[in-house]
């Protein structure tokens, strides 16, 4: 029986993949928690004040981190590429599901209407 040798390199692979979807999911609750808040029929009948803008700080660090995560998935994906190992291929469905989210949550947050 053969004994299978540790790979550093696709166990730090591994990570940067989990770290991606990680920060995507934080991301995700900044956005909620700096977006334009929704103005409902009840809210509008009891005269509820609601902000209707983007919060500064936290739609600036939702930006940067959508971008940083976006490229944090092309980046892995490249390398799991160049790894090339058959092993390793799950990952690359996993970064690219992590790229083609975060484009999409860029064009939300570029077209979100206000």
């Amino acid at each position: 029986m053969a004994k299978h040798r540790k790979d550093p390199f696709g166990a730090l692979l591994s990570a940067l993949t989990a770290g991606g979807w990680t920060l995507y999911a934080l991301l995700l609750i900044l956005f909620h928690y700096g977006r334009p808040e929704q103005q409902y029929g009840y809210m509008r009948y009891l005269e509820v004040e609601v902000r209707t803008g983007w919060l500064t700080l936290p739609a600036l660090w939702f930006h940067l981190g959508v971008w940083g995560a976006l490229g944090l998935a092309v980046t892995t994906l490249t390398l799991v590429h160049l790894k090339g190992r058959r092993q390793s291929q799950y990952l690359k469905t996993y970064l690219a599901m992590l790229a083609a989210t975060a484009v999409l949550t860029l064009l939300l947050f570029y077209f979100y209407p206000v």
